[in-house]
């Protein structure tokens, strides 16, 4: 072992990177992430940044390389879209109080399903962090059957389910679901083969291993308990789903092993979803009928310049909307009156022009709330993003203002149940400074009147750097020396600076600080005094400041459950009123739905192929089909004659029926489509 090897630091490092063998390990040291033998090699390489070593008169250097403290969050990103995790480590002690090598801990391990740092995230889509359990059919649930537990969170926004899987359809129907839920990072018991082997067929989630004692249904339950506060899972609609326990559990341990520093008071509950609940699409429908990604498109956000259904679609104003409106067109509804009152809605907004355009141009005021409160919760939300959340909320009574005209069932019981969120504002209001800086290390965030003890240690710090301003000219008034300067750095704080040609004229009380090749550097007792002031005034102010600002960012996370719901009913409003632009844009009609076993469309057009024809005019096309006179049509015609999308204009226009929305024809009579009709060839 050479010498570097042994020193105290590389000792600490290799027992904390011994806890983290397959991450990329940044290891605070000053003011630089610094990496180390492997990790140095491959960083190096991704990153595009320079290796060099340390102790190079060693006969065997340790390979090192290493980025700035302040600049990381975008060499984190690029090593964890290279398919990374990385392990962040800090030092949490302060190096002046530090008795010998100062303590460092990993304080974060950023997964691909556990990111909640914004620039790391997709506005328009669902970060979902899955896991997935394999029982034996021995569960109270499983009836001598296989089943297959599948949990989802998306620690972003606070959203939470779980679902099982039965029968010799288990696979098929999970790997169903995940193909549209898209999820980053998968979990799976690690003694579990077949389920690896199931996995794998996916491309692009991340697949993590995980002890099969992780998946115990008793102690997820506990787990899940203890999270939501509960003495029982039942009130979730949990009752009998041991897999799907299980797989929650999972999913909740591993957030909370890998983010131990982070709180996850925003989950308050878990939904439960049955197969019932929505039309099952499969994952050779949704890439057929190009409903989120273009067809041929192997990459998550690969070939966004190309129309897909979403797209256009697509009106909505909000982050939260659009994830919305994304999750509707992948899980189409097949409760009538659920169909109906979302079609109600998006007629009466149609046709109340001025109100549409109204309420469309205050939701452009309201940011991603769903992922600001998150924020709050996880105590990572800076002051910047509170105003940002303060921005939002105060478009609350002007929406709920806009809402008041309508009559129909889903606008009238989102406007009964709106809140302003207005004690929110205020608080937010009230002590941020409405130019506050993006970081707490900052300082300056607390308005002035806020805090007697914030204003009475600004006014000093302010005042004393008046005095050392005031000094410069006393001094050259004292001396003669008209250059003379009264400066600061970081490094040696503030100082005298004369020019070597005055060096004669310096008194005798001057202190040398520092020479220069052109000057020196002095302190004076009175400056010394000064700086002491302004500094412990400083250093106290920036303490104050951020002990006030965590208390409120406390108050706020009590709130987030109210501020949860109310992003949940803005992205509702939000898809609706979108709904009605596009339907007002390209001459959509309200489709009646029914139960009955007919499709019946008239001069019906593929919504995507006629946002193609920029100098063309979409030829329509009418289609009747019933289980009576009318159960099949033979449709022929040459290669590229325009069959296939024949097929699938009616199969999405069967698809937007079922989703609430209007529909490309001029009439359109459709019977609830359940699995058992297959839409696509």
């Amino acid at each position: 072992m050479s010498d570097a090897d042994a020193s105290p630091l590389m000792r600490q490092y290799r027992e904390i990177k011994r806890g983290y063998p397959d991450a990329i390990l940044l290891f605070r040291v000053g003011d630089f992430y610094e990496m180390f033998y492997e990790d140095a090699q491959i960083a190096s390489k991704l990153l595009s940044i320079a290796l060099t070593s340390r102790d190079k008169s060693s006969p065997n250097p340790i390979p090192l390389c290493g980025v700035p403290y302040h600049a990381a969050q975008g060499y984190i990103a690029k090593l964890l879209k290279a398919g990374r995790t990385v392990a962040l480590c800090e030092q949490v002690e302060d190096p002046k109080l530090a008795k010998g090598l100062v303590r460092r801990e990993v304080v974060r391990l950023y997964t691909p399903g556990t990111l909640i740092d914004i620039e790391f995230l997709s506005p328009e889509e669902s970060h979902f962090l899955a896991a997935v359990a394999f029982s034996d059919g021995t569960g109270p649930s499983a009836k001598g059957q296989s089943v297959i537990g599948l949990a989802c969170m998306d620690v972003s926004t606070g959203e939470f389910w779980m679902t099982e899987f039965q029968g010799i359809q288990a696979e098929s129907q999970l790997m169903d679901e995940l193909a549209r839920l898209e999820p980053r990072e998968i979990l799976h018991p690690d003694s579990d083969t077949s389920a690896g082997s199931c996995l794998t067929r996916l491309r692009g989630p991340r697949l993590c291993a995980q002890p099969s004692t992780s998946f115990n249904p008793k102690d997820s339950a506990q787990l899940l308990q203890t999270q939501f506060a509960v003495h029982s899972l039942d009130g979730f609609g949990c009752r009998g789903l041991t897999a799907g326990i299980g797989a929650a559990g999972a999913v909740l341990r591993y957030f909370r092993e890998t983010q131990p520093t982070a709180s996850l008071a925003h989950l308050r509950r878990i939904q439960t979803r049955w197969s019932g609940d929505a039309m099952h699409l499969d994952s050779a429908t949704i890439r057929n009928l190009e409903l989120v990604r273009p067809l041929g498109t192997n990459e998550q956000r690969s070939g966004q310049d190309q129309p897909t259904v979403l797209s256009v679609l697509d009106r909505t104003a909000t982050a939260m909307g659009r994830r919305l409106l994304r999750d509707w067109l992948i899980r189409p509804l097949l409760d009538r009156s659920a169909i109906h009152a979302r079609l109600d809605a998006v007629g009466e907004l149609k046709d109340r022009i001025q109100q549409r355009v109204s309420l469309r141009t205050t939701l452009r005021d309201v940011q991603d709330i769903a992922r600001l409160s998150s924020r709050v919760t996880l105590g990572v939300a800076g002051p910047r993003e509170l105003l940002a959340l303060k921005q939002s909320v105060s478009a609350l009574p002007e929406l709920r203002s806009h809402l008041q005209p309508f009559v129909a069932s889903l606008l009238a019981s989102i406007r009964e149940s709106w809140d302003d969120c207005r004690d929110v504002h205020d608080a937010i209001e009230q002590a941020i400074k409405p130019d506050a800086p993006m970081s707490l290390r900052d300082g300056g965030m607390i308005r002035e009147g806020y805090h007697a003890g914030v204003d009475v240690l600004r006014k000093a710090s302010t005042e004393g750097k008046g005095w050392i301003a005031s000094l410069e000219a006393k001094e050259r008034e004292r001396t003669g020396i008209d250059s003379l300067k009264v400066r600061y750095n970081q490094v040696f704080g503030y100082y005298i600076e004369i020019t070597k040609t005055h060096l004669s004229r310096v008194p005798p009380d001057y202190m040398r600080k520092q020479t220069l090749v052109n000057a020196e550097r002095f302190m004076t007792p009175e400056l010394k005094e000064l700086e002491e002031r302004v500094t412990g005034a400083e250093i106290k102010l920036l303490a104050l400041e951020q002990e006030l600002f965590e208390q409120l960012r406390v108050r706020l996370a009590n709130e987030v459950p109210r501020l949860q719901a109310m992003a949940q009913t803005v992205a509702l409003l939000d898809v609706l009123a979108g709904l009605a632009e596009t339907a007002a844009l390209h001459r959509y009609v309200k489709p009646l739905v029914d139960e009955s076993s007919t499709i019946l469309i008239r001069e019906g057009r593929h919504p995507v192929v006629e946002q193609l024809s920029s100098d063309l005019t979409f030829v329509p096309n009418d289609t009747a089909l019933d289980c009576e006179d009318n159960r099949l049509v033979i449709l022929t015609g040459p290669n590229m004659a325009g069959k296939s999308t024949y097929l699938r204009q009616v199969a999405l226009i069967v698809l937007l029926a079922q989703i609430g929305s209007f529909v490309p024809a001029t009439e359109a009579r459709i019977g609830l489509v359940d699995r058992s009709s297959r839409l696509t060839s």
